[in-house]
């Protein structure tokens, strides 16, 4: 590896213009107008971030990678899988809660990059990191307090349109969180068995248990709400969860758990972003015990997202030390 700091900002570039074009996406689809703004807004802003990276990477003579384009572009895509057998008035409330987890994984990879920056001395790639990371955070928290209210409108809509029971919507909602709770068991639980750092395989066996503990309560509230789980929504859930791991293509073993981190702590901020909206689809049906769990299960997620926090730059550290030392 004749320059590990040129493809983490490979890599980085990667991720922004894949987001460039999934924001731009998510502008024309969005059905409320503040919200198609701040699509909007970030979309530029992430342009900028792009040319940012760009001109820090030419700098270290370096060029972007085509194959990691492709990835990132997958996995940019692939949240759309979720929107299958779903209206085309929750489209918003999906988009948002798909923005609120990339902008978190944004967060995490930029904590990742600094911090490899500063093992190699590279004090301007690390200063460039901290800048778009604040902008990263910044969006993430102008998004989060939209998630609510555009679940409600959505709950709202689709009632309307299809003049449905509002029982019958918050079982499709939980069966969607049943199948990505699931999911997300067996991810962590893979997780546990690969990478170097053992700390941070100790914590993921520990998620994926809290994991299968949450798809239980949710699978018991889905049964007292007459619904069952639902198969082809854990295909395209497992689909999501795992295309993440097409990343680490071209990437060294011991990063392994960096990686993994970073993945929790984006799931962990999806998941955050999934139970905001049912909690306040649940409320808006009279729904209060689902609506109970929802909440219970986010602070779940919240603590979940701090653990991968606060072992990220020590795992970030020791990963860049082991690829610095065979540069």
């Amino acid at each position: 590896m004749e320059h590990p700091i040129r493809r983490y900002l490979e890599d980085a570039i990667a991720a922004e213009k894949s987001f460039e074009t999934q924001l731009t996406g998510f502008a024309k689809e969005a059905s409320l107008p503040k919200i198609r703004g701040l699509f909007e807004q970030h979309a530029q802003e992430t342009r900028e971030q792009y040319e940012s990276l760009r001109a820090r990477l030419d700098a270290l003579g370096g060029s972007t990678s085509t194959l990691k384009s492709i990835l990132a572009h997958l996995f940019g895509t692939a949240p759309k899988a979720a929107q299958v057998a779903h209206e085309e008035e929750e489209r918003t409330t999906q988009n948002l809660m798909i923005a609120f987890a990339v902008e978190n994984a944004e967060v995490a990879m930029y904590e990742a990059l600094k911090v490899a920056a500063e093992t190699a001395g590279d004090e301007e790639t690390a200063a460039l990191a901290i800048r778009i990371q604040g902008q990263e955070r910044a969006t993430a928290a102008k998004i989060w307090p939209e998630i609510g209210p555009a679940a409600i409108a959505g709950f709202h809509a689709v009632r309307a349109k299809a003049g449905a029971n509002p029982n019958d919507i918050i079982v499709r909602y939980v069966e969607d969180a049943e199948a990505a709770e699931r999911n997300f068991e067996d991810t962590l639980d893979g997780f546990s068995k690969s990478g170097e750092q053992q700390d941070v395989q100790s914590l993921m066996a520990m998620l994926s248990a809290r994991a299968k503990s949450q798809h239980y309560r949710l699978r018991n509230r889905l049964e007292q709400l007459g619904g069952s789980p639902s198969t082809s929504k854990s295909v395209l859930a497992h689909l999501l969860a795992f295309t993440p791991l097409s990343a680490q293509l071209g990437h060294d073993e011991s990063e392994k758990s960096t990686q993994h981190l970073m993945i929790t702590y984006s799931a962990a901020a999806a998941e955050m972003a999934m139970y905001e909206s049912l909690s306040a689809a649940a409320t808006a049906a009279g729904d209060e015990q689902t609506a109970a769990l929802a909440r219970d299960l986010q602070s779940e997620e919240e603590e979940d997202q701090r653990f991968a926090w606060e072992k990220l730059s020590i795992s970030a550290r020791s990963s860049a030390e082991a690829v610095l030392s065979n540069a």
